[in-house]
Parts: structure tokens; sequence; C-alpha cells
């Protein structure tokens, strides 16, 4: 079944299709390109449909103005003691420090006062009021390993107890950068040694923002759902804790040299100097209500920023991070890193077969074409991306096409394409060999250049070549002792000998006539010393003729004539069929020189043209000047019995009687 192409193809074909599916199944369940390929489609899908920015959240920033203003860094307790006293009047929604209280301060009544600053700001001044929330810092530290959706830690820090205890909650701050370095997802829950949970820093702060009980937080498998007001937020969740961030905006400039300061830009965040809050220099209506996030940005002394999927060859602020955490959450859009397994491996399985079969049936057109359709796919995915995270709220999980992981379908298509490159070599390959059997090698290379440089046609031109014919002698009397099998098989032996003969000496076989055999040199290759070699090799035949005739062969002998000329060289025929061949007065001699009484048996015969290009070591019999047929003229003729080291096998004399006009028609 296989020997046949077609068939061999298309089972090669759906063999590797099945291949790339198979394999493409083994990379997806064991997510081999999530930390590759697909986090730069994930990257990409996010750098070009960013989240809107909602003016929701506002960076207070610990920035060089203020450790300027302050004297250094780390702050001292006061200045946060002042940011909360500032904004008390502004009256935001949730304060969140992005700022570690881990160890008391070196006097204990800058963290008294701190606290008594975070408790007067939770408790509102009207009774009509909504309190106030403070949020701080933890994090896990040490070994962690990894739990039910959830990142478990050996060690755990806390604000000192005093701040601790006056504030409102606390969130975690922990950042895990993936492999890459860069952060794509912000870690919604932590856990402790005794099992207790803690949740994030932006995950608090959303929740109090959007009053939202976190006591009612609950898990349904790999979703966190969070009742809101204005309804549940569906938050996705790694295996680690771990929620995907919708970044909104890349890295904000720094707050010294933003010409758009403070919060001018509708496509960043607003980021403004605790220096400016602290010195009643921003307008209310930047703080009023939203959430406000406290943290190192636009700080040369520790920065504390990372690499994120649309950070451009910047970085980004922890607490940037946060807020474009906070933000996913308001708008309830957390983009997944891929589709599906299933559904990738669909889109993975049509895809490849598609490609396959266009490759299949056009061969490098269809490589192009299914490119194009690759290149379509690609954008397609992608803007079907971003009409999912058009609208301003969304309903949860957005996933991010799976390209990273159909990219293996090119691969595939590439080695297609060469699996059938390579079978139209081996084809080609067969086709030259089988029709050298038909035509010499020499004729079938020009044959096919000329056919693909699209000069195959009917027509010839003026070439110089050497012809030589060969007669056997005597083959009707052979002949009639002998059944047509039996003549044909010691035909093709004698001949498929020559043959070779004639192909060490660079001739060019150009027909079978019967008994006979012509050869040329000089056409359609040139050859240097044409003459010699057309001489050498018919002495050379001569002697393996009478060889083979000694080991009790069939008595067949040849006769060999040789003129050298010019002749008309070309494809003779019709259009739809036509053979290579030569014309003119030189083949037609060369022809005439077969007669018996001419090239007798075992003998070579030449021209005069022949003879005088052959050199100086020659031995040769003067045959005299004879009348052939078809020409006017007499044709001076000799009969070569050595040239160089090669001598006939059995020399004839003279003939006792002068030659008289060539017995045989010959060649036409």
């Amino acid at each position: 079944m296989f020997t046949k192409r077609q068939t061999r193809q298309r089972a090669v074909v759906a063999g590797l299709t099945a291949l790339a599916v198979l394999l493409g199944a083994v990379a997806l369940a064991t997510e081999f390109f999530d930390t590759t390929l697909q986090t730069a489609v994930y990257d990409k899908a996010i750098d070009l449909s960013p989240a809107k920015v909602k003016n929701q959240v506002t960076i207070v920033a610990l920035d060089d103005p203020t450790i300027t203003q302050y004297g250094r860094y780390p702050l001292p307790r006061k200045a946060y003691a002042d940011l909360i006293k500032a904004l008390k009047p502004l009256s935001p929604a949730v304060v969140a420090f992005d700022v570690g209280f881990y160890d008391p301060a070196a006097d204990p009544a800058e963290d008294r006062a701190l606290a008594e600053a975070i408790r007067d700001f939770q408790t509102p001044t009207d009774p009509s009021q909504r309190p106030g929330s403070v949020i701080l810092a933890m994090q896990g530290a040490g070994e962690q390993e990894l739990g039910d959706h959830t990142t478990v830690y050996k060690t755990l820090q806390f604000p000192v107890p005093v701040l601790r205890d006056a504030a409102s909650g606390l969130g975690a701050v922990n950042i895990n950068p993936d492999p890459d370095g860069r952060v794509r997802d912000s870690q919604l829950v932590i856990t402790g040694p005794d099992g207790a949970r803690y949740y994030s820093l932006p995950l608090v702060a959303a929740a109090r923002q959007q009053r939202a009980d976190l006591a009612k937080l609950r898990r349904e498998g790999d979703r966190l759902i969070l009742p809101t007001p204005l309804g549940d937020r569906v938050m996705p969740v790694d295996r680690r804790g771990g929620m995907s961030v919708y970044y909104a905006a890349p890295p904000a400039p720094t707050t010294y040299d933003n010409p758009a300061y403070p919060c001018r830009n509708p496509a960043e965040f607003c980021v403004v100097s605790l220096k400016d809050v602290v010195n009643g220099a921003i307008d209310r209506r930047l703080i009023i209500g939203h959430a406000v996030l406290v943290g190192a940005h636009s700080v040369s002394a520790v920065p504390d920023d990372y690499p994120v999927p649309n950070s451009q060859g910047s970085k980004m602020y922890g607490v940037e991070i946060w807020a474009n955490t906070a933000q996913s959450i308001f708008t309830n859009r957390y983009p997944v890193l891929k589709q599906g397994f299933f559904t990738t491996l669909v889109q993975l399985s049509l895809l490849t077969l598609v490609g396959m079969v266009l490759v299949l049936r056009w061969r490098l057109y269809g490589f192009f074409g299914a490119l194009v359709l690759f290149l379509a796919y690609v954008v397609g995915g992608y803007v079907l991306f971003a009409n999912q995270t058009g609208g301003d709220v969304g309903t949860g999980a957005v996933e991010v096409p799976s390209l990273g992981y159909l990219v293996g379908a090119p691969f595939w298509w590439v080695v297609v394409l060469g699996y059938l490159l390579v079978e139209e070599q081996v084809a080609v390959a067969r086709t030259r060999s089988t029709f050298g059997r038909f035509v010499t090698p020499a004729v079938a290379r020009t044959i096919m250049d000329r056919e693909e440089a699209g000069m195959l046609s009917l027509g010839g031109e003026d070439r110089r070549v050497t012809v030589l014919f060969g007669d056997i002698r005597g083959f009707t009397t052979i002949s009639e002792g002998m059944t047509p099998a039996t003549l044909l098989g010691h035909l093709n032996r004698y001949f498929d000998g020559m043959v070779d003969i004639v192909n060490r000496y660079e001739g060019t076989v150009n027909k079978y006539n019967g008994d006979n055999i012509m050869v040329l040199w000089g056409a359609p290759l040139e050859v240097r010393d044409q003459a010699k070699k057309a001489v050498e090799c018919a002495l050379e035949m001569q002697r393996w003729i009478v060889g083979e005739r000694s080991k009790g062969g069939p008595d067949v002998s040849f006769g060999f004539g040789i003129n050298t000329g010019h002749v008309v060289a070309g494809f003779l025929g019709a259009k739809g069929r036509m053979e290579y061949t030569v014309i003119g007065d030189t083949a037609n001699v060369a022809s005439r020189l077969t007669s018996s009484d001419i090239a007798r048996r075992d003998q070579v015969a030449c021209s005069a043209e022949t003879l005088k290009e052959v050199g100086d070591d020659v031995a040769f019999i003067d045959l005299g000047a004879i009348p052939v047929k078809g020409r006017a003229e007499p044709v001076q003729c000799y009969q070569i019995n050595r040239l160089g080291p090669i001598a006939t096998p059995n020399p004839a004399p003279p003939p006792e009687v002068p030659i008289g006009r060539a017995a045989v028609a010959g060649y036409h």
C-alpha cells in the first residue's frame, strides 16, 4: 500500500498530525510552555488590551521629595502619623500601607503616636459618616510550601503589637515573581504555620472600599468568591493562591518629573507625593472615597520595583502592583494564562490538520497559505480577547488565547514540507534514473534543465561534434539461428558493456537502431579532445567485444565508423513528442564508414577530419578516398589499429582490392 507515493504521503501526514496532537496534549497536561511561550502571549495580550484605569485607587508615594522633607529613609513614624491626620478630612474609603512596621521605633512614643492617629482616623467625627479603615502590611517569611490554593509559610511577620491592635486589619504583601522575573499574579491567600489564613493587602483594601465582608469570602474549586453590594467578585486562583492581575496601566512616571503631576493623565494611576498630602497640596477629589495605597514609589534609596507584563522595559513599584490588583477586583475582570485543556487541544488539532492539508496539496504555496492562516488566527485571538475585556465591568475570568501552545502547528508544517521536499527529490532522482535508461544522463539533464528554464522546445544549434556509429557484422545470419528473445538478450548484453565504456570516455549514446548504435562527443555537453576520446572508446569497445566472444558468446562482431565536423544538434519531432539528435553531413559520413568494406570486422574506421585531431601516437592504414552514398566528393578514410597504448585486438591488413563505393546506405 505504501509503495504508491500519494498513499504514502497521506499516511505520513496523518501520522505526523496524530503525533502533533499527542505531543500537544502532553505539553498541555504538563504545562510545558506556561512559563515560556504562553507567558509571552499573555504579556502581549495585556499590553495590547490594558484594562481601563478607574478613578478608585490613589497611590501615596514615599518618594525622594518626602525623604528630603523628613530627612531620612526609612521615614520616621511621624511621617505616617502626619499622613493619616492629613487624610482624615479628605475622607478616603480605606488607607492600606505597603510599609512594614515589623520592628518597633527607636522611641516607643512614635509607635504610640502613630497608633493613636490610626485610631482617630477610624473614628468618624460625625456619627452619620462611615468609619475609615487602616490596613497594615504583614507577610510570610522563610520557607514556604504549596497548600490547597494557598502558600504555607513557616514564619509570619506582623506589625508591632501597638500598631496591629490599632489597625482595622492586616493584608499580606508577598510578591512572587514568575521564573522569568515578571510579576503576573498577586498572592491573594497565604497560610501561617498554625493554619490561619491571611488575605492580600489589595484584596482587603478592595473589600473595605466596596463594603464587602471578608468573612463571607468562600472558595469553590479554583475560584474565590467575594459577595459585594455590587455583585459577586469571582477571582480565579492558582494552586499557590495567586490571582492573575489585569494590569491597567504601565508603570507611572516619578512624581518629581511627571509633567502631568498630580494625576492629570487618565491613562495612569493617580500617584501623589506623601509630602504634598501632608502639606495640604493635593485636591480632595483625588482622595475622597478612594482606596489609598501607601508605599515606596519614585524613591531612589531602596527601589521596590519589578518587571510586569506591560512594563515595556521598565519596572513597576510594588504599591502599583497592588493598585492594579485592586483595580482587577473592582472591575471583576481577571486574565487567565491560557484557555482550557480541551479547547486548546481542539484548536491545535484543527489548525495543525488544516495546515498539513494545505502543505500536502500545494507544497510551498500551501505552507505560506498556512502561515497566513496562522497569523490571521493569532490576530483573531487578540481581537477576541480585546472584545471580551472592552466593557467597564467584567464577569470574572477572561482566558488569554492559547497561542503559545498553537505555535507547534507551524513546526509540524515545516516537518511535513521538508518530508515532501525529500520525497520530491527522491522522485526526481528516480525520474532521472528511469529517464536515463531511455536517454543518456547528459541528455536527460539537458532536457530537465531546459524544461525548468522554460526553454524546452523544438529547434537546434550548430555544434562541432564527433559521431561514432557501430554496426554488427553479419547480423542477418546471426539472427536466423536464434529466437527473438535470445537475440534480444545477446544484443542487450553487448550494448550494456559498450555503454559502460562509452560513459568512461564521456560519450553520449544518442540512439539504438536495431543492430547499430550511435554515440556523440560534443553534444549535448562540451567534451575536450572529443575525436581522440571517440577513437579510444571505439578501440576499447573492440577489445571488450572480442573478449566476450572468447568467453563463449555468440559470434558477434562490430565495425565502427567515426567522423568529426559540424552538425545541427537539438530537439526534433513534434511538440508533444520530441527527441534529442544531430543532423548533418558529419553524421551521414560517420554512418557510411560502418560499411562492411570500410570498417571491417573488429575494425575502427575514421575520416581525415577525425584522424588529424587524435595526435601523432597513432597507427593507421590509409584506405584511400572512398565515394559514399549521398556525397559528391569522396571521403578520405583510415583504419585505426592503435592510438596510444590502446590497440585493436585483430588488426586487419590493407584491403587486397581497392575499396569502391560504400556498400551500405547507413544513417539517414
